[in-house]
């Protein structure tokens, strides 16, 4: 049997290399009498060998001249079938995968990236791969808990309160300001009580951090009605500060920004919108109906345990009237905190006395892929505890060497909080060889 099997194979080769054009029904090659499929040209059946087709290195393989479309081989280098498709060489049957899995829980509260452990693949082959990774992140309800207490923050008023005084002057100017006036930036002081009538524009002349100190050394510090003061050029409300060594008096319908910090009470007339703070030492404070708001930018002057407040008084009491809007925190060294049922708070209120204050953290976490210690360009997704729980998914295209290490990395934000740890479970990373 197996002498008839070597015949036909001797003919088969005979015909191979034969010089002329032979038309031919289909062929057969067995160690048994086989009709071949008539939809074949050549059929072999056996339970003992293979078939082995031509074998070379890429560079080889690269040499041949013209290769014709469906030209097969196998590539040593790779350990791969190529075929060649009209146009280029490609692999053939199935790429080069590697996974890695698990269902382990596994937490972290590092606040920088750090591999997943069970995480990481390293390439047997070089080539272009797709970078896949799916998990399920749990991030849990977090929250900071902080003491304050308002006779800390009336120490803190008298030092903000030195260091704006303590700021040289750069120049002096009239007792009224506005009336069109356009003032650019610096340090003013006026010997007596100051004014602002009309619109004041405050031109920040494009400067970095323009600062504008208006200091009333010798009196109070007020407004008429229907005052504007315009910001313009880079003037920021963070760096702008009005003093008065009396009481400050917002007149009604009043647009102002930056600090006001008086020795004495504040006033804010009706309708007046302050985008910045009141802040007094030794009064009392009333403001309504009206909107206040916190600066959200750095100023140059460090308010300390006050940097989220928009009203404070050391001593004395914050009343409010009507539906006002507070966009920051209020409070009082002494004095009684009245009227605020009626408005719209977004931020806390600070009786006098110490207080515990807890705070909602909505903490994030953050899942990115790396090759060799470096980020996969766009690669990097966060969740939040609003998505909790929730699922993960990462995506990469990366040209891969031989022995790179592609990794999954973690981190959580570095928002202050009571403790928290985030956990991933359920996890697969994939590699998936898309092209040489």
């Amino acid at each position: 049997m197996k002498s008839q099997l070597n015949l036909i194979a001797v003919a088969l080769i005979l015909l191979f290399c034969s010089s002329n054009t032979i038309h031919a029904q289909s062929m057969g090659i067995s160690n048994a009498a086989i009709t071949p499929d008539p939809s074949s040209i050549l059929e072999m059946r056996t339970t003992e060998k293979g078939i082995l087709i031509p074998r070379m290195t890429t560079a080889e393989r690269d040499n041949i001249s013209s290769p014709a479309t469906g030209l097969m081989l196998y590539n040593t280098i790779t350990n791969q079938y190529n075929f060649y498709n009209g146009s280029a060489w490609v692999f053939w049957g199935s790429a080069a995968y590697l996974s890695a899995t698990s269902g382990e829980t596994l937490s972290t509260i590092s606040t920088s990236d750090v591999v997943i452990t069970d995480m990481t693949k390293t390439a047997l082959e070089a080539g272009t791969y797709s970078v896949l990774f799916n998990g399920q992140v749990n991030i849990p309800a977090a929250d900071y808990t902080t003491g304050f207490s308002t006779a800390d923050a009336a120490a803190d008023l008298n030092l903000i309160y030195n260091d704006i005084m303590a700021i040289p002057v750069t120049g002096t100017h009239a007792l009224t300001f506005g009336s069109g006036e356009t003032l650019l930036p610096g340090v003013y002081d006026v010997a007596g009580a100051a004014s602002i009538a009309g619109t004041l524009t405050l031109d920040g002349n494009n400067e970095t951090n323009p600062v504008f100190i208006i200091r009333a050394n010798a009196g109070a510090f007020n407004t008429a009605a229907s005052v504007d003061v315009i910001l313009t050029n880079g003037a920021t409300s963070e760096n702008v500060f009005w003093i008065a060594d009396g009481a400050i008096g917002l007149g009604a319908g009043t647009k102002i920004s930056g600090t006001l910090f008086s020795n004495g009470a504040a006033v804010a007339g009706g309708s007046s919108i302050v985008n910045g703070r009141l802040l007094t030492k030794l009064g009392a404070i009333s403001f309504g109906q009206g909107a206040l708001t916190a600066p959200t930018g750095n100023s140059i002057v460090d308010f300390r345990s006050l940097s989220d407040f928009i009203i404070f008084t050391s001593s004395g009491g914050v009343a409010n009237t009507g539906a006002s809007v507070y966009n920051g925190d209020i409070g009082t060294g002494g004095g009684a905190i009245t009227g605020f049922p009626t408005a719209n708070v977004n931020g806390t209120i600070f009786e006098s006395g110490s207080t515990t204050v807890v705070t909602p953290i909505n903490h994030m976490a953050t899942f990115s892929l790396y090759k060799n210690g470096v980020l996969i360009p766009n690669t990097r997704r966060t969740r939040t505890h609003l998505n909790n729980p929730s699922d993960i998914s990462l995506l990469g295209i990366s040209t891969i060497e031989v022995d790179d290490t592609i990794d999954v990395r973690w981190k959580i934000d570095e928002q202050p909080s009571d403790g928290i740890e985030i956990s991933v479970l359920n996890r697969i990373l994939t590699l998936i060889k898309v092209g040489n």
